[in-house]
């Protein structure tokens, strides 16, 4: 099958999504996938943060030409206004792409996304990655309102009525969802890649840095919660807390760092994909802690896959979202006293973890590596498609 994926960032970045992991396997798996993606941009944000990176033989790049002066301008909204600003400019870019190349599936993935949900001649999925009116309302800020907030509502409803097969990262997203067709949208989880020849030894990592080493790895944004993590820091300054990534919090959290003056806080700032695993290898617990916020319970974490598939302990925020995942295999912790307590219990108990650490990993292989959630997207595919 032919694919086309309007990104609304940039493919080689330091954000590495469920996007980059479903159509990277299917490139592999032989299918012919289209990335059209806008041009690049300053930003803080780790989807616009470049780095080189690996391209399957059958993925193909193409950059979209738009307005130099609107892309390099820096106006109020800037990040809504670009991203529907973007996706207006794709129109005809997809309409030539379903044309010259015999697309079969559009896939569409966010509400700015609304211009390219009439276009005809293909399959059109739209996947909900997030709770889009929840992350609509942070990213207005000062100029949220219920209007506004209606309207973003509204665009999701309609692009799910008008998607061929619409697509839920998470069951809490999914019961947020109303629509008389309901039997066109199903939930495709977010996994990890298990293939053995992905994972590096943390040897040399770990050597560096005083045990033990409390982890995390993912995006430092607004949802997650730093102050919480810095904070267990403060208290445990013989343990190393080893933090993986970038993102717009970035700076605050290394101002926070100097501040409190924590000199057993490691930040690494943003490290390829290919990499991370060194860095959970190395890791004595990881950590998945969120703010409790609607986003947090609606995500379905990539890093919590990604931990388990490296048999390490997580230690995480208590999500709703997880009410589903977890068969008794994580530690929870809302609270300083909960996560210290968690700490102290996994280091003092790690040789009877075996059991526990073992029936996470057997859950992930069976329910949530890429592998099965691929295997279930093209079967959905050819459902539609038959």
């Amino acid at each position: 099958m032919n694919f086309l994926f309007p990104y609304m960032a940039r493919w080689k970045s330091v954000n590495w999504t469920r996007y980059h992991q479903i159509f990277s396997a299917l490139a592999k798996n032989g299918h012919r996938v289209y990335v059209i993606q806008p041009p690049p941009q300053f930003s803080q944000e780790t989807s616009f943060q470049e780095i080189e990176v690996e391209i399957p033989q059958n993925l193909f790049l193409q950059e979209v030409k738009v307005n130099p002066f609107i892309w390099k301008s820096r106006i109020p909204l800037n990040k809504l206004f670009k991203k529907g600003y973007y996706s207006y400019k794709c129109v005809s870019e997809v309409r030539r792409f379903i044309k010259d190349y015999d697309i079969d599936v559009i896939f569409l993935y966010n509400i700015p996304q609304l211009p390219l949900i009439d276009i005809k001649g293909c399959l059109k999925i739209f996947d909900i990655a997030d709770d889009y009116p929840a992350m609509l309302k942070q990213e207005l800020g000062i100029f949220s309102n219920p209007v506004l907030i209606k309207l973003g509502e509204y665009i999701l409803r309609e692009m799910i009525e008008k998607s061929d097969l619409t697509l839920v990262v998470s069951r809490v997203l999914a019961e947020k969802i109303v629509s008389t067709n309901s039997d066109k949208i199903h939930i495709l989880p977010n996994g990890v890649d298990l293939d053995p020849s992905r994972i590096g030894s943390g040897k040399d990592i770990r050597a560096q840095y005083k045990k033990p080493i409390i982890g995390f790895i993912g995006s430092f944004e607004y949802f997650i919660d730093f102050e919480l993590m810095l904070e267990a820091a403060r208290r445990l300054p013989d343990y190393t807390f080893l933090l993986v990534g970038t993102g717009r919090d970035f700076v605050e959290v290394k101002r926070l760092i100097g501040k409190l003056n924590l000199r057993n806080v490691v930040l690494t700032g943003g490290v390829a994909h290919s990499e991370i695993y060194k860095y959970i290898d190395a890791m004595d617990i990881c950590l998945n802690i969120f703010r409790p916020i609607s986003i947090s319970h609606g995500a379905c974490p990539i890093k919590l896959f990604e931990y388990l598939s490296m048999k390490k302990p997580v230690i995480s925020t208590r999500l709703k979202e997880l009410e589903y995942i977890d068969e008794d295999f994580l530690f929870y912790a809302d609270n300083i006293k909960e996560v210290i307590e968690q700490i102290h219990y996994i280091i003092e108990n790690s040789s009877l973890l075996t059991v526990r650490l073992e029936k996470g990993y057997s859950i992930v292989q069976s329910k949530y590596s890429w592998q099965v959630i691929v295997a279930n997207f093209l079967r959905l595919i050819e459902s539609k498609l038959n």
